[in-house]
């Protein structure tokens, strides 16, 4: 409704026409349900009127940056800085509310046209901070802005469809991010839901990472667990819920604007679980995989990210495994290597998955210095049933034994298959046999249960 700074309240906003469950507990501000209800009484008054109104989205987009390195209680201080300086440009003309977690949206009734929207854009940009200064350092504020206008013919699920998708395009820009449109161009410009969402996702904490443990067949111990990303989607199923895997979302997320912060989401939450395993597991060596993407790699706070989460979690860069996709990264690999072997060099160990199928030829090995080798489950599951499988197997473990390489195995599902890779003298295995990718407080709940299934791996006079 109205808003007005005032000193005497946390954040300056004096009056909120709002019902108190919903209020952000963070900014003051009306949440996103009571904006999606002021969308509705405006779309119904436009319809009754003929009249338009704009609407803004307004994104910190480094906050996952801020938290990862200055941590959260200054991102929370950041996104109060941006609520106040949006509750001054808005004044009493629009109505503002915190939509998602690192954006807020604004509400402008009576805008007819571009030249409109663009004043008020430009308004709103000229009130939100570049920079926080706290007692002993200054934070970067990395805004972006998206405004479109509304239309009599959309809903107010289609109209937020039409803000995301541009709030993407603009986040995505270099330079200024603000992207402003005067026609509601969703319904004919058929945007890509599945990139939007993905932003809403990673914004409202839908993604979760499961992990699977990596066994010692010599030792029959847990060394590891991958963490693999899933997206718990609350709208994907015909009942609601549904657990996501990450072959229907990888590509769309690889050009999405999301698969740095992400990344770095993925690398921080992993290397928090190795460092509690460790402790409970006994196991100071104990590591964490991760995959790499390209774009993260190219990104220039790479190898910083990287060394702030070893940091943090009180880890050794040993305890570090990032798995590079050679069908992913392709012809790339020779440019970003170096940028990898800054991060190798720190003690970070770097592996290469796929190996011995498509791109992920042995003459990577003559280019590329890898620590880990990963076998495929494609070469794994004809173990024990046709004798050219194991002789492939065989060959590529001593090929990378030779090169200097550990080598760990994927798809492991039967007892033949870990014996077969035994006698070949593959080091490390991963599997249905010793554990189904699971969420982190099912892995930290069921330990005693991981270490029994990992005895299996040992060799039978050492059970």
């Amino acid at each position: 409704m109205v808003f007005r700074r005032s000193t005497d309240t946390p954040n300056g906003i004096d009056s909120i026409d709002a019902p108190v469950e919903h209020v952000d507990g963070l900014t003051g501000l009306p949440d996103r349900w009571q904006l999606e209800n002021w969308l509705s009484q405006q779309l119904t008054r436009n319809r009754r009127t003929g009249d338009r109104f704009g609407m803004f989205l307004v994104s910190v987009c480094n906050l996952v940056e801020i938290n990862s390195g200055y941590g959260s209680a200054v991102g929370d201080e950041v996104l109060q800085a941006v609520s106040e300086g949006l509750a001054s440009a808005v004044g009493e003309r629009g109505q503002l509310a915190r939509y998602l977690g690192s954006e807020f949206a604004v509400l402008w009734p009576g805008l007819f046209g571009a030249e409109e929207s663009n004043r008020v854009a430009e308004t709103i940009m000229k009130g939100l901070p570049e920079q926080v200064a706290f007692e002993n350092f200054v934070v970067p504020v990395e805004i972006a802005l998206a405004g479109v206008m509304s239309d009599p013919e959309l809903s107010e699920r289609l109209l937020l469809v039409d803000a995301e998708s541009t709030l993407a395009e603009a986040r995505s820009k270099q330079g200024s991010r603000v992207v402003v449109r005067d026609e509601a161009y969703g319904v004919r410009r058929k945007p890509d839901i599945l990139a939007v969402r993905l932003q809403r996702a990673f914004d409202a904490d839908e993604f979760q990472l499961y992990y699977q443990p990596i066994v010692s067949l010599t030792a029959g111990v847990v060394v590891g667990f991958e963490a693999v990303l899933r997206w718990l989607s609350p709208d994907a199923g015909p009942s609601g819920a549904e657990l996501i895997q990450p072959g229907v979302f990888l590509d769309a997320l690889r050009a999405s604007p999301i698969v740095v912060p992400l990344h770095a989401w993925v690398l921080h939450k992993c290397a928090d679980e190795i460092a509690n395993w460790s402790k409970q597991l006994n196991i100071p060596s104990l590591f964490g995989a991760t995959n790499l993407d390209p774009s993260f790699i190219k990104n220039r706070a790479f190898q910083q990210v990287v060394n702030n989460v070893i940091a943090e979690a009180g880890l050794q860069p040993t305890q570090i495994l990032l798995d590079l996709n050679a069908n992913t990264t392709g012809l790339e690999l020779d440019s970003l290597w170096p940028t990898i072997q800054r991060v190798k060099a720190d003690g970070v160990g770097i592996a290469l998955e796929d190996f011995g199928i498509g791109l992920g030829s042995p003459d990577l090995m003559r280019r590329c210095r890898f620590d880990v080798i990963r076998l495929p489950r494609a070469l794994i599951k004809g173990l024990g049933m046709a004798e050219e499988d194991e002789i492939i197997i065989r060959n590529l473990i001593n090929l990378a034994h030779d090169m200097g390489c550990h080598v760990i195995a994927e798809g492991v599902e039967t007892h033949s298959q870990a014996e077969v890779l035994r006698a070949a003298g593959c080091d490390l295995v991963q599997g249905y046999l010793f554990g189904r990718p699971a969420p982190a407080s099912e892995i930290t709940r069921e330990l005693d249960e991981v270490i029994k299934l990992a005895r299996q791996a040992a060799p039978p006079k050492d059970r």
